[in-house]
């Protein structure tokens, strides 16, 4: 009785050399700065801000984009009594209660932009205005904000989209986190290397968003201030007077130092962080940018063809096999375009040289056919009595395997049944 043998790799090819279409929409989030004011916030004081949000993506026929929208308004706030925080963005007014405390105390309020932003429903640059004002009880210090939105969109049938249709993309860059104690009047400084690789030819101000989050815990014996420097900017931010450590984050507003980023490149900064009245423990700061941009030029689809010549199978018959059929295990591309192509390489002694060959012996044809279905082996003269072998796939993403494609097949396996 014949006994028969199968060598399979998992290759899961597929055409790689231009980008795809994407078979459903997809979501991204960005991050832009709004407000990191070194000034104190009185009570019943109101302070406003500007915000530019830039959406470069394609909404067209996507319900409700936007899927989540939040600005986080946080800083450092005392209180003489039980008092509240009112945030508005546009028209959309949010009343926020903080207990009295008895010490200064760090908060955070995640203020839902969701009612405000449900109006984009395209492309565009969409403005809107901050306000903050606590009530008559609460003072707030270090106040900072920052827009976190998340929108779907249809992807283009290139990965990055067309160049006339600018996108806008968020990068975080860490800066420092030491384990030492930051002294009063000590300063620290840290390297920080911005790497931006996308075109930004043409982009009027390229950079939209760009802040420093410093953060730590503190002490201090009487109010006192933390000085921050990117570049030739300083801005010294008023911290108040604690009787017990008190975590802290500072939103830093770097734009005017990278107002002046207009190409791709590396950029380089020194941060500066001097404490000044105040003690800080486990400091840490990281950039967070947002910049627009124009994606390259996209391709007119897959390449027209890709190829995977596989490593050498040993089929351990010191005398040679027989070789009985070939054939591949996937997926053509969408609606069965595209076509698979196989060859077959014997050798006695596995050191080659490795000749490839078709169905009819010929090294300019193919063993093509659908997915799992087995094609016989011809040529026994080149093939039989060969211990080693490989094999060649060749996937067209058009059906002529000469024009470009808009989609490509996938090959999981490649199967080879052979004998002694």
């Amino acid at each position: 009785m014949r006994k028969y043998f199968f060598s399979t790799i998992l290759a899961g090819f597929v055409i790689t050399l231009a980008a795809g279409v994407f078979a459903a929409n997809q979501i991204k989030t960005t991050e832009t700065f709004i407000i990191g004011t070194p000034d104190v916030l009185n009570p019943s004081t109101a302070t406003s801000s500007a915000l530019t949000l830039y959406i470069g993506d394609n909404l067209s026929g996507v319900t409700n984009p936007v899927k989540s929208a939040q600005v986080a308004v946080l800083g450092v706030y005392t209180s003489t009594a039980d008092g509240n925080i009112t945030v508005q963005l546009g028209s959309d007014s949010q009343v926020f209660t903080m207990k009295d405390v008895s010490a200064p105390t760090p908060f955070e309020i995640l203020y839902n932009a969701t009612g405000t932003t449900d109006a984009i429903t395209s492309a565009g640059t969409y403005n809107y205005t901050l306000t903050v004002m606590p009530s008559a009880q609460i003072t707030i210090y270090g106040l900072s904000a920052k827009l976190v939105e998340s929108h779907e969109y249809i992807p283009a049938n290139c990965a990055d989209g067309n160049p006339a249709n600018e996108k806008v993309k968020t990068t975080e860059t860490f800066i420092i986190g030491t384990p030492d104690v930051l002294n009063p009047s000590i300063a620290t400084s840290s390297a920080l290397t911005l790497y931006i690789g996308d075109s930004l030819t043409g982009v009027s101000n390229p950079v939209k968003s760009a802040q420093v989050a410093v953060s730590g815990v503190y002490t201090s014996t009487a109010d006192g201030s933390i000085d921050v420097q990117l570049g030739s900017d300083l801005q010294t931010f008023t911290m108040k007077n604690v009787s017990a450590p008190t975590p802290f984050e500072i939103l830093y507003n770097a734009t005017g130092t990278t107002d002046a980023i207009t190409s791709a490149g590396t950029y380089t900064y020194t941060l500066y962080v001097t404490p000044l009245g105040v003690t800080i423990y486990g400091l840490g700061a990281k950039l967070v940018e947002t910049h627009r941009y124009r994606p390259p030029t996209c391709g007119t689809g897959y390449a027209a063809t890709g190829n995977l010549e596989s490593s050498t199978f040993d089929t351990g018959i010191v005398s040679g096999s027989a070789y009985n059929s070939i054939m591949w295990a996937g997926q053509l591309g969408t609606n069965e375009i595209g076509k698979v192509k196989l060859q077959l390489a014997t050798d006695a002694e596995g050191d080659g040289p490795w000749t490839y060959y078709g169905a009819d012996c010929n090294q300019g044809t193919f063993y093509t056919a659908a997915s799992s279905t087995p094609m016989e082996i011809g040529c026994p003269a080149v093939h039989n009595n060969k211990r080693y072998f490989r094999y060649k796939v060749t996937i067209c993403s058009a059906n002529n395997c000469s024009d470009s494609g808009e989609t490509t097949p996938q090959v999981d396996d490649v199967i080879v049944n052979w004998s002694p």
